[in-house]
């Protein structure tokens, strides 16, 4: 009886003994492949910077080299530590049918962002409208692009909808139209307005010279002519532009004696609080 607990315990101690060196060794391997990533992926990050690589498509492979790095460590140690690589597959097959059903989303922001590194609608840099949502392009990843507006709050859009849906790209084109459009008072004189809307863009450093700036009548409207100014500008520069001129042209026709009549609405509005007020 004696030697069979002997026996028992001896057993166990052993069977201990190898647990405990293989969670140990699995230990030290999860330890090392942890630090051997993260140095391949720096070495990753610089190679890929000296080609000067599009920042959207570098951003793109390191997350997909990283999750790729971190599976095959994972797999290697669960091979250590006994899992049978049938079933392992096995398992693996089934939890990724699984996580296949549940992630169908997913698996189209993936294919998304395939298709946006691929076609290349727009890249880091660029500002871009797509639904209801505008910003900078700061990141394009596995899944999803991150935007950044103009009062810096973030937005995460998944890719499946950028590269399924309508995207504006503001940035892409190196020039854009600004149009500012005025009304003034039908008894004002038509050519001193075109001639000092045109005046307010052409003496602007920032408007192109062509195709050079033009004002136009465009309509009628509650009895007051509506004057579209229209000139080019180099992309980076369309708001500082669009805001200058609705200042100077402002300017020059409080200078000028040219009016600005108010919208018919708050004219009737006025007209109604004085009827009350005889009343």
């Amino acid at each position: 009886m004696d030697e069979m607990i002997k026996g028992l315990v001896a057993f166990f101690s052993e069977a201990t003994a190898d647990l405990a060196l293989k969670i140990l060794g699995a230990a030290a391997m999860f330890t090392l492949g942890w630090f051997l990533i993260k140095h391949a992926m720096r070495l990753f990050d610089r190679f890929t910077h000296h080609k000067k690589l599009d920042p959207g498509v570098m951003s793109f492979l390191s997350s997909l080299l990283k999750i790729l790095l971190r599976t095959i460590l994972f797999i290697m140690i669960a091979t250590y530590l006994g899992v049978p690589n049938t079933s392992f597959i096995a398992i693996l097959s089934s939890f990724g049918l699984a996580v296949g059903l549940a992630l169908q989303g997913s698996f189209g922001n993936f294919a998304g962002g395939l298709m946006l590194l691929s076609f290349k609608p727009f890249k880091v840099g660029d500002y871009i409208k797509s639904l209801e949502v505008e910003g900078t392009v700061s990141s394009i990843n596995i899944l999803y692009t991150q935007l950044n507006t103009f009062d810096n709050k973030r937005i995460v859009v998944p890719n499946s909808s950028l590269s399924n849906g309508v995207v504006t790209n503001y940035s892409m084109m190196p020039s854009r139209r600004v149009d500012v459009v005025y009304n003034v008072s039908a008894d004002s004189e038509m050519q001193q307005v075109k001639e000092l809307m045109v005046g307010a863009a052409s003496s602007h450093p920032l408007v192109l010279k062509e195709p050079a700036p033009t004002t136009r009548m465009g309509s009628m409207s509650g009895g007051m002519m509506v004057f579209t100014l229209r000139c080019w500008v180099k992309t980076a520069d369309f708001w500082a532009v669009t805001f200058d001129l609705n200042e100077q042209i402002k300017e020059a026709f409080d200078t000028a004696g040219i009016s600005i009549p108010p919208p018919q609405t708050h004219v009737h509005m006025l007209q109604m609080k004085q009827q009350l007020r005889e009343q």
